[in-house]
């Protein structure tokens, strides 16, 4: 538990690091499929009620289910499968995944080169029955073995987001996200991105910094929960 607070931490503190780079780029209006952004070079405003609503939504849903979840991971797969979306579990997945430069979790689809040698392994690997093309449908790609209910809430959050439509997640964006990540944010280029580019890798800035936070939240209140069932266990008393 203290390790993935750690990583939580860490991860809050880069995308305030990213965010401040990215504040940086002189911008003008651009308008996008859920919200609509009037930039000027000192700052902006988002008009996007409906993204606010949609969020709203989101955190909804999966703290109810995660609720039911955080006991029993399973729930949270069969959920996720139920929408329509693969759950492809293998106990090669990370060096799978390590050849096309992605990791364990939520997968956006893919197109092209990359999407066929994923598609390949991925049957190798698991059995997973995907069509030989170049592209990929939307899938979690998880080890074989019990699931991590914080980790994965993460990934399941970022999911709700994408099956809900909000931005950020195309596959030009999520490169230029991991890009980002991967490099020191001092030495960012960001000079070279174009404005849609630039506010697309906002909104998917966005969408990892609101599953983060939905994580950190609800992690608090699950060690909450089982520190005050300890307790009650114990002959103590707890306020719950």
């Amino acid at each position: 538990m203290k390790n993935f607070i750690n990583f939580l931490i860490k991860k809050l503190k880069k995308q305030s690091e990213i965010s401040t780079v990215l504040q940086k780029k002189p911008m003008s209006k651009f308008s996008g499929k859920t919200s609509k952004k009037f930039i000027t070079s000192t700052d902006s405003l988002s008009i996007d009620a409906k993204q606010i609503f949609i969020k709203e939504e989101i955190n909804a849903e999966a703290k109810s289910i995660l609720k039911d979840a955080v006991n029993n991971p399973e729930i949270l797969v069969n959920f996720i499968k139920s929408k329509g979306t693969k759950v492809i579990k293998s106990k090669y997945m990370k060096p799978v995944l390590f050849l096309i430069g992605e990791q364990t979790g939520f997968l956006p689809p893919l197109k092209g080169f990359k999407a066929l040698v994923l598609n390949i392994f991925l049957n190798i690997a698991s059995g997973a029955g995907l069509n030989v093309d170049s592209k990929t449908p939307a899938l979690f790609a998880l080890d074989n073995k019990p699931v991590n209910i914080y980790l994965l809430s993460h990934q399941f959050h970022l999911w709700l987001s994408y099956i809900n439509e909000l931005p950020g997640f195309d596959e030009k964006t999520r490169k230029n996200f991991k890009n980002v990540w991967d490099s020191n944010v001092d030495s960012m280029e960001v000079g070279k991105l174009s404005i849609e580019e630039i506010l697309s890798l906002k909104d998917a800035m966005a969408r990892d910094l609101e599953a983060l936070k939905f994580v950190k939240e609800m992690t608090r209140e699950f060690v909450g929960q089982k520190q005050s069932l300890q307790k009650i266990k114990q002959g103590g008393s707890a306020n719950i």
